[in-house]
């Protein structure tokens, strides 16, 4: 018995102690007969309509459909979601996932982007945490969220070549991806995204899925070339003139 199932049975058994909320949804995801993951969507609040849950349950489960066989890993433990009216921005912290009940009905809520977080666990390499879950956000999502919008990573970079920040920074600046409200910051997200789409549009996905279950995380042993020179790289595709990126290759609009 996995851990999904041995929650959903204690939330079954103590199912008193949540009726403080106002909703409890568990959603199993299952490969075959076995089970995969569990969503556990809650709030306090009491304004949520099962539109808001509904939304939330539809994007997180695209998440968990979607990203893993890309990454090449198994995900069996559980998505903690609660809805919330407080802080600045939606995150996830200690393996669960808080979400403005705002950004959800205004549709700017990164709700794939932070459940990537949970299921990738790269805490301590922010460059790739938030590159991959920006690129996932991007390719998967329905909505329009921070930092590009829906707006096409080579696009805006190139409308803000100027405030560039050089990758070789960034994978050793974990700081600059936690200044919130600041055009640097977005500018670190939007780099990193954009460097995870070149990425796969030139290497393709398993060599992602290599790079993110490596010890190492060297881009040297993945792609046989150092992180200076995938920039060299990545910056052509990315800056060249005439490039045909109106949409990446590997956007699509799959639905759940």
């Amino acid at each position: 018995m996995n851990r999904a199932y041995q929650v959903l049975l204690a939330l079954t058994a103590s199912i008193t102690f949540f009726l403080a909320l106002e909703t409890i949804t568990p959603i199993i995801f299952t490969n075959g007969n076995a089970s995969v993951a569990l969503i556990i969507v809650s709030t306090e609040l009491k304004n949520i309509s099962q539109t808001d849950i509904n939304y939330v349950k539809k994007e997180a489960g695209k998440a968990l459909k979607y990203i893993p066989p890309i990454l090449g890993i198994e995900y069996n433990d559980i998505i903690e979601i609660k809805i919330v009216d407080r802080g600045m921005v939606c995150n996830a912290t200690g393996g669960i996932v808080s979400l403005l009940i705002s950004h959800i009905r205004d549709k700017s809520a990164p709700i794939i982007h932070e459940v990537t977080h949970v299921i990738t666990s790269h805490e301590n390499n922010s460059f790739l945490n938030e590159g991959l879950a920006v690129y996932f956000q991007e390719r998967f999502g329905d909505n329009q969220t921070f930092p590009n919008y829906s707006v096409p990573f080579n696009v805006l970079m190139r409308r803000n070549k100027d405030q560039f920040i050089p990758i070789t920074r960034l994978i050793n600046d974990n700081e600059i991806f936690s200044q919130v409200d600041t055009e640097q910051r977005k500018m670190a997200y939007l780099t990193a995204g954009s460097f995870i789409n070149f990425l796969v549009e030139q290497y393709g996905e398993k060599k992602l899925a290599e790079l993110n279950n490596s010890k190492t995380l060297s881009y040297k042993k993945v792609y046989g070339k150092d992180i200076n020179q995938l920039e060299r790289e990545g910056k052509n595709h990315v800056f060249k003139e005439n490039t045909q990126d109106e949409s990446h290759i590997y956007k699509t609009n799959q639905s759940s």
